[in-house]
């Protein structure tokens, strides 16, 4: 596994201020007095001192704070050297993703402002976790042994029954039809006319091309005449639920099951995809225990490092 150098890391407990972002541009003076004794707040007359908060966040949340900064430079320090950029889709669709979690857009929008956060923050967090997928992704193996129980132990999901592969033409006024299988009689290209006057969505841009299907992938009144004819062969125009249809069949095929070669590409992605999250979880601890991470204050130190060998990869949506 490749190691992640970290030069010098030195996360001291006078510079722990960064984690509540740089305190020392927020410190109320005292610049005579050491670091730790310095003023960050004051109640009443009553000092705050950044030795005393450092020790609250020693005590609270400033280990696992620290340790997802770590971790953030881990992934992007291996996901530039494996040369791994997120596009601007993946984070899109990780966006869509974390908005169907959460309810909808607005209601992911309004948790992240209740919590003082923006959907630019929560973008960059999807980034970082993409790019973490992705390498975990790569690091992942598939044996051949494991490809060949997959499709053993799933070979229904790789049967399919009898199928003819089909053109529809499809329009809402029966006349419409009627003058449509005229001009494909007198030698129309299906292809052509589907696509200039079919009004089926889903087929009419492929020039109604609806593909391989069985019985029970369309209405009973498509699949009856689908199923009835040889290749090459065109029904004339029959009554659908959604206006009137022309249907030409291309070709047929019998049920059969589709060989191991056929799906071998589909079902290494399951397999490394169902290995993912736990190849996430077991390179980034791998990592956090070959980098060389500088950190002065001993108990802190203790405290990081005890979470880094059993703590779960950052969560974008824990703030």
């Amino acid at each position: 596994m490749h190691s992640t150098s970290i030069s010098a890391m030195k996360i001291t407990c006078a510079t722990i201020g960064v984690l509540c972002l740089t305190l020392a541009a927020i410190s109320c003076g005292d610049s005579g007095e050491d670091e730790g004794s310095q003023v960050v707040a004051r109640v009443n007359g009553t000092p705050i001192t950044q030795r005393q908060l450092v020790e609250q966040l020693r005590h609270g949340p400033g280990p696992k704070v620290l340790l997802r900064m770590i971790d953030e430079r881990l992934i992007v320090a291996e996901a530039a050297r494996r040369g791994i950029r997120p596009t601007h889709q993946q984070v899109e669709l990780k966006l869509s993703q974390a908005a169907s979690r959460f309810g909808s857009e607005k209601d992911l929008k309004d948790m992240l402002r209740e919590r003082g956060h923006s959907l630019a923050e929560l973008k960059d967090r999807l980034r970082l976790d993409a790019m973490l997928d992705r390498i975990a992704t790569e690091q992942t193996t598939v044996e051949n042994s494991q490809i060949e129980q997959y499709y053993q132990e799933n070979i229904d999901e790789f049967s399919y029954g009898e199928q003819v592969r089909a053109r529809m033409i499809l329009t809402e006024v029966r006349q419409n039809a009627e003058t449509l299988k005229e001009a494909l009689d007198s030698g129309g290209d299906f292809a052509g006319l589907a696509q200039q006057f079919s009004t089926d969505p889903a087929t009419s841009d492929q020039g109604g091309d609806m593909g391989y299907f069985e019985r029970d992938d369309y209405a009973k009144e498509i699949s009856e005449v689908a199923f009835s004819l040889e290749p090459g062969q065109t029904s004339d125009v029959f009554a659908v639920p959604d206006g009137f249809c022309i249907l030409r069949v291309e070709d047929r095929r019998p049920a059969a099951v589709k060989s191991l070669e056929e799906v071998r590409d589909q079902i290494i992605a399951r397999l490394k995809h169902r290995q993912r999250d736990k190849m996430r979880r077991q390179w980034l601890i791998d990592e956090r225990k070959q980098a060389r991470m500088v950190i002065a204050d001993p108990r802190l130190r203790e405290l990081v490092e005890g979470l880094a060998k059993v703590t779960s990869p950052p969560n974008p949506f824990e703030f």
